[in-house]
């Protein structure tokens, strides 16, 4: 090769060598935006994104001249476009979600609200339930206590209600087993009770006539059987005692009568303020 061609092939083969094939610069921008457009600032930038793309598009032709600097400088303002569009994803992700939450919080604040609602209007309707059912319960113990009234003596006194049946009507004189119609009598006032729902207790007054040891004697067997047959007719016996009687303890005194006087009375005492009561002693 002649002298004179050397410096030909040398400049040809130094501009051939020129061409950059890539920057460190370049490929973060590259990576930054396949990055950036599957993530939210696709949808959120699209502006930025394609400002990106152009700045991208002449960083790569930057190539052919050579100078990285070039090259470098746009891929740079490539990247600042990104970081930017990177950002206002971000930010609208976040108020997404701000919303999200704001949307379940409200949700759950009106299902509470909902439920609150819902537990108040069963509780009234419960309430107004038992208060027709008290009404109700009132009405039949008036109803019984007027058929109680009419064959027995009812009295509203301080130590509650005293329903007084005399011992003949009960019990044959000296026995302590009930007859046929003593039963009737004491269904009626089983029934009186269990209306009621308050607490009450067996009393039987001996007579007046005969031995006092075997009266009294009588007596607490004549308060027992009539506890046992409320018992079996329906009343709660957690509710009702026999009193037993006792020669030493005061004695009621005897209503006024011969029937009294011959064969004792058996006194049902329904107490004030007992089981379900809170009630005063003028109102079983």
């Amino acid at each position: 090769m002649s002298r004179l061609l050397l410096p030909v092939v040398a400049a040809a083969l130094f501009f051939g060598c020129s061409h950059l094939q890539r920057t460190d610069a370049l490929d973060q921008a590259h990576s930054a935006y396949e990055k950036a457009q599957k993530g939210a600032a696709a949808s959120s930038s699209p502006a930025d994104l394609a400002t990106a793309q152009k700045f991208l598009d002449l960083a790569d032709k930057g190539l052919d001249s050579g100078d990285p600097k070039v090259v470098d400088d746009r891929a740079k303002v490539a990247m600042l476009k990104l970081e930017a569009a990177e950002a206002l994803g971000r930010t609208h992700t976040l108020a997404d979600e701000r919303d999200k939450t704001v949307q379940e919080v409200s949700l759950t604040k009106q299902q509470l609200l909902d439920t609150a609602q819902q537990k108040l209007a069963q509780t009234e309707a419960e309430l107004e339930k038992e208060k027709t059912a008290r009404d109700t319960a009132e009405i039949r113990l008036d109803e019984r206590r007027a058929v109680l009234a009419r064959e027995t003596q009812v009295q509203d006194l301080p130590e509650g209600t005293v329903i007084t049946l005399p011992g003949g009507q009960l019990f044959a004189r000296g026995g302590a087993e009930l007859l046929p119609a003593g039963r009737d009598r004491l269904s009626r006032v089983a029934e009186f009770l269990k209306t009621a729902s308050r607490a009450a207790r067996v009393e039987a007054q001996p007579a007046s006539r005969g031995s006092r040891s075997v009266a009294l004697a009588l007596s607490s067997k004549r308060a027992e059987r009539v506890r046992e047959f409320l018992v079996a007719e329906g009343v709660t016996p957690t509710r009702i005692r026999a009193e037993p009687t006792d020669g030493n303890a005061p004695v009621r005194p005897l209503p006024a009568g011969p029937e009294f006087a011959s064969s004792g009375a058996v006194n049902i005492v329904l107490e004030p303020g007992g089981t379900g009561g809170g009630t005063s002693p003028g109102r079983p």
